[in-house]
């Protein structure tokens, strides 16, 4: 490790330690931690110090052999010029006449006694300060350093789905629920009611019969997992936690809730749940641009939207200017921006929620808008974290594994048609490709 990654290392772990103790909120535990955290970053400290004082006494070993080894160097032809030379110093009538290299030299000396910082002049002598903190030898090892036992990152948005689905709780590996059959397409009969219609007759003539039709679909739960191993030397010498680290949301239980989400959007259904996008209720809506979002692609989902939903758009962050830029017919922006407010709330009165899980802009899936009370979410166990040394005793490690089991698909398989035979709805929208 070079110097500089070390000092850098240290100054980390100073900063760690002194949120911690000047955090009124900090645990016995936490300040028990920052004294590890200490410690490590003045051994990071004092073997920068070793290596610098090291590579300076070796610099000035180089300077003075060289000196010694050709005295042409220190700006005198010959030693005995330098003798002539300093002779000539002792005497008061060549006092104004003093060689160059000597009154570097007497330079040199005073920087010495006034302890300025280490130079290297043309004579090959240096200066510096008898004490300071930048060398271990001369006072460096007497500063003490400082450790922050706090890991930092980057809080991932938080997920926008589960929260609006319907959840099915599982006892079982699959659940089977029976869900009306509402997939015809015969035109002139209402396909809310799986085939039921009724018939206007005149008194005492036989009636028409209308028969209801149903279907079945299957939730499986699907394994969601994630497993590690640490050394018990680790577990007992680091400072952070690594336990609680690995439970909470910044580590297995958060990864398995990003994945999870991912799954509920753009899943294949093999061996994980079906996404929106690859669901054979979700209708595609072709743009007008390659990449872009404008108000006649809103419409169009807007229109293929099953009526009475309650729906959110979700789209990829990139879309965020496509938003902003938005124009009705006439050229006028439909959001204006304000540097006090954030992205937009709401489009045509449905939350706008950007998110890292969908597409790129020109990809299919990049937008969607949905219903996800008509998007089923089977919870047969939810995050489970356990640790386990038994396994690797032999070995002196600890295992962690996270298991989730879920699953998640539309309860429609196609989107509805409606009476006119043609139209479509569906409570899953989506901007595909731009046809060629």
């Amino acid at each position: 490790m070079e110097i500089k990654e070390m000092l850098e290392r240290a100054t980390k772990l100073f900063e760690d330690v002194r949120a911690i103790l000047t955090n009124k909120d900090a645990t016995a535990e936490d300040i028990a931690k920052s004294e590890t955290m200490i410690a490590e970053a003045k051994g990071l400290q004092a073997r920068a110090a070793q290596v610098k004082e090291i590579e300076a006494a070796r610099d000035t070993l180089t300077a003075q052999t060289k000196t010694a080894s050709n005295a042409t160097s220190s700006g005198f032809r010959s030693f005995g010029q330098f003798l002539i030379e300093v002779s000539k110093a002792g005497n008061r009538h060549y006092r104004g006449l003093l060689h160059p290299a000597l009154a570097e030299m007497e330079r040199g000396a005073k920087a010495i006694s006034s302890g300025e910082p280490v130079t290297q002049n043309k004579a090959g002598w240096e200066s510096k300060a008898d004490l300071a903190e930048g060398v271990g030898a001369t006072g460096g090892f007497l500063v003490p350093t400082e450790y922050r036992p706090e890991l930092l990152g980057v809080t991932p948005p938080p997920n926008s789905v589960r929260g609006r689905a319907t959840i099915i709780p599982m006892r079982r590996r699959q659940v089977n629920i029976p869900v009306l059959n509402q997939t015809n397409t015969a035109a002139c009969v209402p396909h809310w009611y799986g085939g039921i219609t009724a018939n206007w007759t005149e008194e005492a003539e036989q009636k028409s019969k209308t028969d209801p039709t149903f279907k079945q679909i299957s939730l499986t739960a699907h394994k969601l997992v994630c497993y590690t191993v640490s050394s018990d030397e680790l577990l007992d010498d680091e400072a952070i936690g690594l336990a609680s680290f690995l439970g909470g949301p910044m580590g297995f239980r958060g990864a398995i809730e990003w994945h999870e989400e991912y799954a509920f959007l753009q899943g294949t259904g093999a061996g994980q749940p079906l996404g929106v996008i690859n669901a054979g209720a979700t209708i595609s809506v072709a743009p007008a641009a390659l990449i872009g979002l404008g108000i006649g692609d809103v419409l169009n989902m807007l229109e293929a939207f099953l009526p009475g939903s309650n729906g959110v758009w979700m789209l990829n962050q990139q879309h965020l200017s496509n938003l902003y830029g938005m124009v009705d017919a006439a050229g006028n922006m439909l959001f204006v921006p304000n540097v006090n407010d954030t992205a937009p709330g709401k489009l045509f009165g449905y939350p706008v929620v950007f998110t890292e899980k969908l597409p790129a802009p020109g990809t299919t899936g990049s937008v969607i808008l949905c219903d996800w009370k008509y998007y089923l979410v089977g919870d047969r166990q939810g995050t489970t974290i356990e640790s386990d040394n038994s396994e690797l005793f032999r070995y002196d490690q600890t295992s962690w594994r996270a298991v989730h089991r879920v699953d998640g698909q539309p309860w429609l398989s196609a989107p509805l048609t409606l009476q006119d035979g043609t139209t479509q709805v569906s409570p899953f929208v989506m901007l595909s490709t731009k046809s060629t």
